[in-house]
């Protein structure tokens, strides 16, 4: 099996990938960062989750090699003894590592570590002797693009949703001007929103639509309490409840025919596996989304039926200049501030022919959002000890 190096191990989607990579027998080197918290420490903690049995780690960890450094160093922060061994000893590099930030304050940071970094990591990779590198990107490089956003589309004369988007479309065209000057390999991984896994619900990334979800949640429990006692605070914010179920007068600024195209993490993975094991062209770009995305219409009545809850309406943004936002509104929508953008502006349609191509005779699909899945995933967030910080 080959020896893949890996940026990004101890995030959500690379403490996913680190896990399947172990399963099928690849040795590792995980570059991580110094830490408070050792870095052996951290990828073990990052990993135990995905394990059922804590022996299961025990008996593979000894495949993993911890590289101690960072992407945004020279070298990556390698020491030079250890980068001449990794030399000869890596057979393709997969950089997962990123900031994810959709605020305008973070845009400085974001290019020092999703497009400087992303250059320092194709440099280390060129020192390989045949350097292979394989990239997760995101399907929202199309920016505000919506129309048919194909895995050979990049950059379309697009603006974006915010600087993320912008950080990692950069990265991309920096990938693709070292596949034309260098002899190098390189494979991109787009994925959509990614959720929990669709079997499971296990998750260790608690953002973007998860913010929704707690957001709901912290309503239903302060209102369910407050009606237990003398329901003064759900009475000021005309809550009660009506057909057995609680009604919430909440407006979200939200298209409800609008698309949210959302992947289970265990789509992601199988994808990322099968291109590894059967792609031997330079150059693809595969799109891991969803070919039928649920709308936020339909999303917003399985989460109102799985919560037992009514009176959340979508809404044109435009309604909140005639009648401004309640307190409880205002909270809302600032709970969910990441997500709102996604929420309102139509996005394109993902065309993932390559996707389907190499997914051919094979069992691997994208799951349907469910009730069932998404019940799974909200389950297991409210469950886990760090939903409660």
């Amino acid at each position: 099996m080959k020896t893949i190096f890996l940026t990004g191990a101890t995030g959500f989607v690379g403490s996913n990938l680190t896990y399947e990579f172990l399963k099928q027998g690849y040795a590792l080197k995980l570059l991580i960062r110094d830490k408070k918290i050792n870095a052996e420490e951290r990828v073990e903690k990052s990993l135990r989750y995905l394990f059922d049995n804590p022996d299961e780690y025990k008996s593979i960890k000894s495949k993993i090699e911890i590289i101690h450094g960072d992407i945004t160093g020279d070298n990556l922060g390698i020491k030079p003894t250890i980068l001449k061994r990794l030399q000869s000893e890596i057979d393709l590099v997969f950089h997962n590592a990123a900031l994810t930030g959709f605020e305008e304050s973070k845009r400085e940071e974001l290019e020092k570590i999703n497009v400087e970094g992303t250059k320092n990591v194709l440099d280390f990779t060129l020192k390989l002797a045949q350097p292979e590198f394989h990239y997760m990107s995101t399907a929202y490089v199309c920016g505000l693009n919506n129309g048919i956003f194909t895995e050979d589309d990049l950059d379309i004369g697009q603006k974006f949703n915010n600087p993320y988007e912008e950080s990692k479309f950069k990265a991309e065209k920096l990938i693709n001007e070292y596949r034309k000057k260098f002899p190098i390999k390189t494979t991109i991984y787009r994925s959509s929103i990614i959720v929990g896994d669709s079997k499971t619900g296990k998750t260790s990334n608690f953002l973007g639509v998860y913010s929704f979800i707690k957001a709901i949640y912290f309503l239903v429990e302060t209102f369910t309490k407050d009606l237990k006692k003398e329901g003064r605070r759900a009475l000021t914010a005309g809550v009660s409840y009506k057909d057995n179920k609680l009604y919430i007068p909440l407006r979200v600024p939200a298209v409800a025919s609008k698309t949210l195209n959302i992947v289970p993490i265990d789509y992601v993975v199988k994808v990322v596996k099968r291109v590894l094991k059967e792609q031997n062209d330079s150059g693809k770009i595969y799109h891991i989304i969803n070919p039928t995305p649920p709308t936020i219409g339909e999303i917003h009545k399985l989460v109102d039926s799985i919560f037992n809850i009514s009176g959340i309406r979508l809404v044109n943004p435009d309604e909140f200049r005639t009648k401004p936002m309640t307190e409880w509104e205002n909270f809302f929508i600032d709970s969910i501030k990441d997500l709102t953008s996604y929420l309102q502006k139509k996005e394109p349609i993902f065309s993932d022919v390559n996707t389907q191509k190499i997914s051919r005779g094979t069992k691997i699909k994208c799951p349907q959002i469910t009730k069932v899945l998404v019940a799974k995933l909200i389950s297991y967030y409210i469950n886990n000890p760090r939903f409660k910080k």
